[in-house]
């Protein structure tokens, strides 16, 4: 997929079960697709790290969704023609004998990205590319205008498309055909003016990567928040009711990911119905790191989107992640009343955990992933910490001391709502992480997920220490994962 030098096997930090190519820039994941018991899963890469060239569709196979095949490009920009500054993001859909793409034909210095529609017989190598949809009017004041995403509802083609309009006023504008050739527009099917300015919550001026999901009665819209000031926010969720021609009462827009490093989704219905979703894993270092390491970014893995009978979202890891398991390192169970330590983790592990507290007013639970002893001008170890508020209900992952690297990001990050009531005073927490290198995705049992990107400068394997601040009762389960991404021959 590159001509550049070949991966470095001693960067610890690389993923090695999370998709991406040996080198270059990595962003959105595109339009994946069940074909033939095959997942197909596209991508934004660049092939050099300063991202001086145009953005290409990557490409990725698994029949599974555990183990991965990387090949060559399947959408490639055209010199002399409107993507040949690059194929930007958008998504792909089956009919009959044609996989169709959707994308934005990048144009440097163009506010708006016109839609476009190449086709493929196979879903390896796409041609043919068309202009499918013009941007709005300028009596509209249009700020941005990118990134389709297109799916059969109701009855015909719709696709919603990401804007921004004058007032801030950020949107997901509705086209809809009868023959993914000719396209109407209908209206807005989401839209809301700038909210919550500068906090977490911050709804952006416009609204990149929209993603839909009819679930039953409820819709759910995903978006990625976006300002020129400060670029790419954060994925927002919208749930209301399944119409037509617009999500209707959405309530308020909340963050997909309690984590820093989760964006630019994308969404997949298999044929039993689940909704999968991938993200763009963002680097959470300086950009003068990630051109030192000749990479940067990867997907992440596949979450499955549900929601509660009242239109909550939930998240979780589906089933098949239990496939990336290797051999078991060590699990303790039963009461846990004093510090319990794993020696010998692996850079990529993942941690069950179990917990149950006696109260409410238990002290908090702390889980320390160290991976590098203090020293005379820093006492602290290098690590990084999960807290288990049983109080307050939350989980609070800390990353400040997670690198000796000045480059490196810092931190903490709540995860609401992960603690439940046991029915008496006592409390139980229920968390899977999966760490791979550089990146830990954790999810609770009660449907919530944090992604963070964090740069150990020791090397493994590490140590994983659990302080349970008292007695608390359960298991800890720590696991060796596999490494499952390759590279197809020739």
């Amino acid at each position: 997929m590159s001509t550049h030098r070949s991966e470095r096997r001693d960067d610890h930090h690389r993923p090695r079960f999370h998709v991406r190519p040996p080198t270059g820039y990595v962003n959105d994941p595109n339009g994946p697709l069940l074909d033939g018991g095959t997942f197909h899963l596209y991508f934004q890469h660049v092939l050099d790290t300063p991202r001086v060239g145009p953005v290409h569709w990557g490409h990725a196979t698994s029949p599974d969704l555990v183990s991965w095949t990387l090949h060559p490009h399947a959408l490639t920009p055209g010199p002399g023609t409107p993507d040949e500054g690059g194929c930007w993001s958008g998504n792909t859909v089956r009919v009959d004998d044609r996989v169709y793409a959707f994308y934005s034909a990048f144009t440097r210095g163009d506010r708006f990205q016109p839609v476009r529609r190449a086709e493929s017989a196979d879903g390896f190598v796409f041609t043919d590319s068309t202009a499918m949809v013009a941007p709005p009017g300028p009596d509209e004041e249009p700020v941005q205008f990118r990134d389709p995403f297109v799916w059969h509802h109701h009855g015909r083609w719709c696709m919603v498309v990401g804007a921004g309009l004058g007032g801030d006023l950020a949107q997901a504008r509705l086209y809809e055909s009868t023959d993914l050739s000719d396209w109407a527009y209908v209206g807005p099917f989401a839209g809301r003016p700038r909210t919550d300015h500068g906090t977490a919550d911050d709804t952006g001026i416009m609204w990149e990567c929209p993603q839909y999901a009819p679930l039953g009665e409820w819709g759910v819209l995903l978006v990625g928040a976006w300002h020129p000031d400060h670029g790419i926010m954060r994925v927002l969720v919208l749930a209301g009711r399944d119409g037509a021609n617009a999500l209707t009462d959405p309530g308020r827009a909340r963050q997909a990911d309690h984590g820093p490093n989760f964006y630019a989704p994308s969404v997949l219905r298999d044929p039993t119905g689940r909704i999968l979703v991938w993200g763009w894993a963002t680097e959470g270092r300086d950009t003068a790191a990630t051109i030192e390491a000749d990479w940067s970014g990867m997907l992440t893995l596949p979450r499955v989107l549900t929601v509660t009978e009242t239109g909550e979202p939930r998240w979780h890891p589906p089933a098949e992640l239990v496939g990336l398991r290797a051999e078991r390192v060590d699990r303790v169970e039963g009461p846990l009343s004093a510090a319990h330590v794993v020696d010998g983790v692996p850079a990529q592990f993942e941690l069950e955990l179990r917990l149950t507290a006696p109260s409410q007013d238990h002290p908090a639970t702390r889980v320390r992933l160290v991976t590098a002893g203090g020293d005379a001008d820093a006492e602290q170890p290098e690590q990084l910490t999960l807290a288990v508020d049983w109080s307050a209900g939350t989980v609070v992952l800390d990353r400040d001391a997670a690198s000796r690297d000045e480059r490196s990001h810092r931190g903490t990050f709540t995860m609401e709502d992960a603690v439940v009531s046991t029915g008496t005073d006592g409390r139980s927490v229920d968390l899977r992480l999966l760490v791979d290198g550089s990146v830990g995705e954790l999810f609770s049992a009660t449907g919530q997920v944090l992604t963070t990107r964090f740069y150990p400068s020791g090397a493994p394997p590490w140590t994983l220490q659990v302080d349970p601040g008292g007695a608390v009762d359960g298991e800890v389960t720590v696991w060796r994962l596999r490494s499952t991404v390759g590279s197809a021959a020739g």
